[in-house]
């Protein structure tokens, strides 16, 4: 078992070894729970309260069954201009 220092100011520095493993980098954000009397740190995303909206289970459910159809090959090529047409027309 590896161990850390608390400084002063209550901080720790996550081994290079340890941010490497998990693709954490300067500037990113770590969420924390408490759990059994540990300390748990996860990494988080930061998502801009205007894009909340793509995140919601409805919108997720939506996406992955645009790309399934996608990749089944059930969609159509068309120029922007019949694209609108089309939508136009419905």
């Amino acid at each position: 078992m590896r161990t850390l220092t608390i400084s002063t100011k209550g901080q720790i520095v996550i081994p290079k070894e340890a941010r490497s493993q998990l693709s954490i980098h300067e500037g990113d954000k770590l969420g924390f729970e408490v759990v059994q009397g540990k300390i748990i740190l996860f990494p988080v995303e930061d998502v801009p309260r205007s894009q909340m909206w793509f995140f919601t289970d409805e919108v997720q459910s939506k996406v992955k069954k645009s790309e399934k159809n996608y990749l089944a090959g059930k969609s159509i090529k068309a120029k922007a201009d019949e694209f609108i047409k089309t939508l136009k027309d419905r």
